[in-house]
């Protein structure tokens, strides 16, 4: 399987800026040069298996997410989550309109 090395670098960058990291920043917290990270997020190197993996966990998303652009790897606790925030008036509709798909 190829792998877009420019399209995982642009997600790296927008997802850091998300969080309102510098690059500097990043590279610090995973224990690179602020050079090597720019190549990753350029697309110019891949980032090594170890510091890919600690680029996912300092910028909270799987590498699903940077792969494929998957945010939520899992879909049903994701949507659980987000129901269990919501008040029980919007609870009950959104039983009704689940009720319809199934």
């Amino acid at each position: 399987m190829q792998y877009d090395l420019k399209d995982i670098g642009k997600k790296i960058a927008f997802r850091r800026r998300e969080l309102g990291l510098k690059q500097s920043e990043l590279a610090e917290k995973i224990n690179i040069s602020n050079t090597h990270l720019s190549n990753i997020e350029r697309g110019k190197k891949p980032p090594g298996f170890m510091a890919f993996l600690d680029i996912c966990a300092e910028l909270k998303v799987g590498p699903e997410y940077l792969t494929s652009g998957k945010i939520y790897t899992d879909v049903d606790e994701e949507i659980i989550n987000k129901i269990k925030m919501c008040s029980t008036e919007s609870k009950i509709l959104i039983s009704k309109i689940v009720d319809v798909f199934l």
